[in-house]
């Protein structure tokens, strides 16, 4: 048999597999937490999803980047926030305190399937990773906290990161974020510990950055745990290591990284940084109604001081009229185009009444669910077309290729794409439905979401 007909072969018993996956998921469907309660199919569908996972970036998968949502782990008692907040407390607690209507009179997003976790425990971030992978959702992105701060050094909100080195779960490819700001207060739905005394105005927490090596190699000592682990996202071997933000004096421990990470026997990591700014060539300036929004970006750029030390920028998810409206340039697919060094970020919805007074709430998706589904849809379906269609096949299948989503479970910023009280499982379902039509269809641009 020639290597055409076994890999014809082989390309047909992967799409049973994925049928059987699917099916197994469908006919699960009259239990209200699908797929989640019942162990044989939970066993069914991790064994057939690593069988398919092995091929998951050859031929007919790596055609689509790889789509990555975002993870908060603030559901979990923490020092910090004992001490900030009072003992206890999680965003949960937001979200508990908060009416059941927004100003609008929208219903404010609460967890269904899933509830209220502690997210320190193996069983949430198990039935997650297990509902992400079932919809086609390619990895996590963590949020990773570290101050250099003397009075409260080193990792914050990281116990859920060390119990999945310990327990495995969530069973998902991952890499970490470093939200490397100081914390301000700008909570106003929440009230701080009256015992708790502000290191500077306004300030909760201060951030340093250190100018020796000890410091920093501290940190890179954390975070190689997670570099090493076979889930981590690599890109040509490079360990995927985001910033939340450009923080020029960051740029020192990061170099350091590098060096640390070569020394480790990595190539180095490959660094991107979260940017407020569109992306360049998914933005139509005309759907954008303030346009001074766009001109008025404060950061165009990886680079600080002349020097650029990232791989890429991520187009950060935020709720500003950009991410309203992105859409595929009327010249993809043209000869010689050239792809921007942009991750493009999508977001679900925006609803921060849980962390604000009803009245200072930002309600980036005021209409009906319907209306926010659609723009997601859209804007999910505009990115997977561009990241997948527009350039020539070698540009196509590089593994660099990323979509990052905002988020799968800010739940006191109303972005989940767990199920919840007001969408169910329809932001998922819009994933997974999105990328099997692009699979099948390809670059057909008469399958845009209706």
């Amino acid at each position: 048999m020639s290597w055409n007909a076994r890999r014809g072969l082989l390309r047909l018993g992967l799409f049973l597999i994925f049928q059987s996956v699917t099916v197994t998921v469908l006919l699960s469907r009259n239990n209200d937490d699908v797929g989640l309660e019942g162990t044989t199919n939970e066993e069914h569908f991790e064994k057939n999803y690593h069988r398919l996972s092995e091929h998951s970036r050859d031929d007919d998968n790596s055609f689509l980047p790889r789509i990555l949502a975002i993870v908060f782990p603030q559901y979990h008692q923490d020092p910090l926030n004992d001490l900030i907040w009072g003992t206890g407390f999680t965003d949960w607690n937001n979200l508990n305190a908060t009416p059941e209507l927004n100003r609008d009179g929208i219903p404010i997003l609460r967890p269904t399937e899933l509830g209220y976790y502690d997210y320190a425990q193996e069983e949430p971030r198990r039935r997650q990773g297990l509902l992400a992978k079932q919809y086609g959702i390619d990895g996590f992105i963590f949020h990773h906290y570290w101050f250099y701060d003397k009075s409260h050094p080193g990792p914050t909100l990281g116990r859920p990161l060390e119990n999945m080195l310990l327990d495995g779960y969530p069973n998902i490819s991952f890499c970490l974020h470093w939200c490397a700001s100081k914390w301000i207060n700008t909570w106003s739905g929440a009230k701080v510990n009256p015992n708790f005394k502000y290191p500077k105005k306004n300030t909760m927490q201060q951030q340093f950055y250190p100018d020796n090596d000890e410091q920093a190699l501290k940190h890179y000592h954390w975070l190689r745990k997670f570099f090493h682990h076979p889930n981590y996202i690599k890109v040509d071997d490079k360990p995927l290591f985001m910033m939340y933000e450009k923080k020029p004096s960051s740029i020192s421990v990061l170099q350091k990284f590098q060096e640390f990470a070569k020394k480790d026997g990595f190539p180095g990591l490959y660094l991107t940084v979260g940017l407020m700014k569109p992306h360049s060539h998914l933005i139509n300036k005309n759907n954008v109604n303030n346009s001074e929004e766009l001109e008025r970006s404060p950061q165009r750029s990886g680079f600080v001081k002349g020097v650029n030390i990232f791989d890429k920028v991520l187009n950060y998810p935020k709720p500003l009229a950009w991410n309203h409206a992105l859409e595929i340039p009327n010249w993809c697919g043209k000869e010689n185009a050239t792809r921007v060094d942009e991750i493009p970020g999508i977001l679900s919805s925006f609803d921060n009444t849980p962390r604000r007074s009803v009245q200072d709430a930002m309600i980036w998706s005021p209409g009906p669910s319907e209306e926010v589904l659609h723009a997601f849809e859209t804007n999910l379906h505009a990115a997977l077309y561009y990241e997948s269609c527009c350039f020539d096949d070698k540009a196509k299948k590089t593994p660099d290729r990323f979509l990052v989503i905002n988020s799968m479970n800010e739940w006191a910023e109303g972005m989940a794409l767990e199920p919840s009280n007001v969408y169910g499982r329809k932001f998922l379902e819009a994933i997974r439905r999105t990328k099997q039509t692009l699979q099948t269809r390809r670059c057909q641009l008469n399958d845009l979401p209706e």
